[in-house]
C-alpha cells in the first residue's frame, strides 16, 4: 500500500507518519520522495497497515497488482531518463552497444572507441551474467571493476554493466553510468532494493517468462527505495523465446517508463539484429542495446561470439531505425 502525503510534508512528519503505519510488527514502512511527492510505503499485509489519521495525509493508493507508481495515470514514472550525456527517451533514439560479458580490457577498449566513433551513446560491458549453466563464463565480477573503469577512462564513453549481486551494487554504481538487471534477476528483491537505494540509472531486462506485471513489479521495487531513473528493456519472450516486439507497444499503455530493445539476445544471432532492431523502432522502441565487437572470435564463448553485429555498421543500422520510426509515427492511427 503507498500513502501519498501532502506536497511540501517534512522529512520528520514523514517518518512520523511511516512509524504509524507500521504499527503493527509484520508491517514495515518509510517514506520516499519522487516526481516532487512525498509518499509512505507500506509493505505487508495491506489490512495490518494502519492509515494514520493526520492531516499530513492527502491518499491512500491501493496496490491490487503489486505496482502503482509505474503507472501511467499515477504521474510519477518519468519518461526520460539520463545515462551520462545521453536521454532515453527523447526526440532521438538512443543506443548502446558492445559485449555482453567484458573479458578483454584491451578489446573493450577497443571496441569503446569504434561504437563511440558510430555514435553509441553509451557501452554495454558486462562484469556479472547470470547464465543458463554453469559451466559458462560467469563475467569478471568484482575483480572486473579496475578493468571496467580503465575502458571508460580510456574511451570516455558512459558504461552500462550488469549486477546480480546487491552486496556488489554500492562498488559498481562508482564506476558504472547505468546498472543492468539480468531477466533472471527480476525475482531477487534485495538486489533491487539496493539498486533503489543508490542514485545511479537502471535498466530491467526481461526475463522470457516474465509477464508485464512480473517485470512493472521489479520495477516498482527499485522505485519505491527512491530512484525513480529506470528503463525497461524488452527482448525475446514466450516458449521457445521470440523477439518481444509487442511489449513495446503494451507498456506504452501502461507506463510511461522508456522502453528499449535488445536486438541481440531476442535473435541469437547477428545476422538478425538489422530487422530485429528495424521491427522495434516501427513499434515504437526509445532505445537499442546493441551486442557489437570488432575481434569476435577472441570471445570466450562462441554463443556470445554470434551476436555480434559490426561496429562499423553500426551508424547505418540505427539512422536506418530512426527513418522506420518516423515513419510508423507518420502513420499512426490516434487510439
Amino acid at each position: 500500500m503507498l500513502i501519498e502525503l501532502r506536497p511540501g510534508t517534512s522529512a520528520e512528519v514523514a517518518e512520523e507518519v511511516a512509524a504509524l503505519a507500521e504499527a503493527h510488527e509484520d508491517v514495515a514502512a518509510w517514506p520516499v520522495r519522487l516526481a516532487g511527492r512525498v509518499f509512505v510505503v507500506a509493505s505487508g499485509d495491506e489490512s495490518l497497515a494502519r492509515v494514520p489519521a493526520s492531516p499530513a495525509v492527502l491518499a491512500r493508493r491501493p496496490t491490487p497488482e503489486g505496482h502503482w507508481l509505474v503507472r501511467r495515470e499515477s504521474g510519477v514514472a518519468p519518461s526520460e531518463v539520463a545515462i551520462g550525456d545521453g536521454v532515453v527517451g527523447g526526440d532521438r533514439l538512443w543506443w548502446a552497444a558492445g559485449p555482453c560479458a567484458l573479458e578483454s580490457a584491451e578489446d573493450a577498449v577497443e571496441t569503446a572507441l569504434a561504437v563511440k566513433a558510430q555514435g553509441a551513446h553509451a557501452l554495454r560491458a558486462g562484469l556479472s551474467k547470470t547464465r543458463s549453466s554453469p559451466y559458462h563464463f560467469p563475467g569478471k565480477g568484482r575483480r572486473g571493476l579496475e578493468a571496467l573503469a580503465e575502458v571508460r577512462r580510456a574511451a570516455a564513453i558512459p558504461v552500462i554493466t550488469e549486477v546480480c549481486d546487491p552486496r556488489e551494487v554500492e562498488a559498481v554504481a562508482e564506476i558504472a553510468d547505468c546498472l543492468q538487471v539480468d531477466g533472471r534477476q527480476l525475482d531477487n528483491r534485495p538486489l533491487l532494493a539496493e539498486l533503489g537505494a543508490q542514485p545511479r540509472p537502471v535498466l530491467l531486462m526481461r526475463g522470457p517468462r516474465a509477464s508485464l506485471d512480473d517485470w512493472l513489479r521489479a520495477a516498482e521495487f527499485v522505485l519505491t527505495r527512491g530512484n525513480d531513473a529506470v528503463v525497461l528493456c524488452a527482448g525475446a519472450s514466450g516458449t521457445p523465446p521470440q523477439p518481444g516486439f509487442g511489449a513495446i507497444a503494451a507498456l506504452r499503455a501502461r507506463t510511461d517508463l522508456p522502453v528499449v530493445f535488445d536486438p541481440s539476445h531476442s535473435t541469437g544471432s547477428a545476422s538478425l539484429v538489422a530487422p530485429a532492431s528495424l521491427a522495434a523502432a516501427a513499434y515504437g522502441t526509445d532505445g537499442l542495446l546493441i551486442e557489437s565487437c570488432p575481434r569476435p572470435e577472441r570471445m570466450y564463448r562462441p554463443g556470445d561470439a554470434a551476436h555480434m553485429f559490426p561496429p562499423e555498421s553500426l551508424a547505418d543500422l540505427v539512422a536506418a531505425c530512426e527513418r522506420a520510426r518516423d515513419s510508423a509515427r507518420s502513420l499512426a492511427v490516434p487510439r
